[in-house]
């Protein structure tokens, strides 16, 4: 097992920015009925002060029909406990374990509205790894893709005024990690996650940057043996549409090209769906999108056509 995924927060624990700590284990479940799901086990802050961090669990169920249900559990003085070995973290009796070598579960429960998920994932193509991302002065970045493209099974419910609800999940599972020391509020970002289960073929970015600093990270793609990378600058990202969704400006529609030795790739995407996360209407849009283009990798060329993903673009500055 990859130690990459196990939890990172001891080793630096007594660094003077500790209180910009964070690290959370995503995954996200793209359904084969058109149902999607979200899951993040998140921790911020110095956990060596329960006054002042903050740990929890998200669930956020997309439904076909664009309604979307969401469960959060966190609360002071919450309990947890975290793996400095392996992924295996437990936060109030739920869990998000590594239980062999690249397969993930995650089993989770809340009283209110009595959700129930339990959830097993399975990696189909190579993992994607030494995603450093050193940014401006003191602040820094770790992001591994465990889980680029990845078979999910399993049954998710919940209650609410209109009955009992169960959905049983099958899909292109999608699972990252993220830690390091950052404040979030001066970063801007660009991530998206798309597969084609039938090649199998992964393609992930991710960019970063602080104020008044360049963009670190790159374009990033695997297949069933091994994994390759465009990295910045040798990317060209141009927006082409922009749309104002619940009060956010966001990318409908951008376009990514560049060459680097034996890797070339020139795709865009397109928003399908805005996913609006919060209460009733009041709350962030989350993207659902659908990527086109070709890549060549070694001299081997994949056409992709309208594969699904999340793409997510962060500038808090413009908000």
């Amino acid at each position: 097992m990859d130690n990459d995924s196990a939890a990172h927060f001891i080793y630096h624990q007594n660094d003077r920015h500790i209180e910009h700590w964070f690290e959370w284990w995503y995954l996200n479940i793209k359904g084969d009925d058109g149902n999607n799901l979200l899951v993040e086990f998140f921790t911020f802050r110095n956990l060596s002060n329960p006054l002042t961090s903050l740990v929890g669990v998200v669930v956020l169920f997309m439904s076909a029909d664009g309604n979307t249900f969401e469960s959060v559990k966190t609360y002071p003085f919450i309990r947890y406990t975290l793996d400095y070995e392996k992924c295996n973290v437990t936060i109030d009796g739920d869990r998000f374990s590594e239980v062999a070598e690249n397969k993930y579960a995650v089993r989770y429960h809340n009283n209110v509205n009595d959700v129930n998920l339990m959830l097993n994932v399975s990696g189909v193509t190579e993992s994607l790894s030494g995603l450093s991302m050193v940014l401006e002065d003191w602040q820094w970045m770790e992001w591994r893709s465990h889980v680029p493209l990845g078979k999910a099974k399993g049954v998710f419910s919940y209650r609410d005024f209109n009955g009992y609800h169960e959905y049983h999940i099958c899909g292109r599972g999608y699972h990252d990690h993220n830690w390091g020391i950052a404040k979030f509020r001066s970063l801007d970002w660009e991530w998206g996650e798309f597969s084609n289960s039938e090649i199998p073929l992964s393609v992930v970015y991710g960019l970063v940057r602080s104020e008044n600093d360049s963009f670190t990270g790159g374009l990033y793609f695997s297949d069933e043996t091994t994994h390759y990378a465009l990295l910045w600058p040798d990317i060209h990202i141009e927006y082409e549409g922009w749309e104002w969704i619940n009060g956010f400006k966001k990318p409908v529609k951008l376009s990514m090209r560049g060459t680097s030795n034996n890797v070339s790739a020139n795709v865009t995407i397109v928003l399908e769906r805005a996913y609006v996360v919060g209460i009733g209407t009041v709350g962030m849009p989350y993207l659902m999108g659908k990527l086109s283009g070709e890549v060549e990798i070694h001299g081997k060329r994949y056409t992709l056509s309208s594969i699904t993903g999340f793409y997510e673009h962060h500038f808090f500055n413009w908000w």
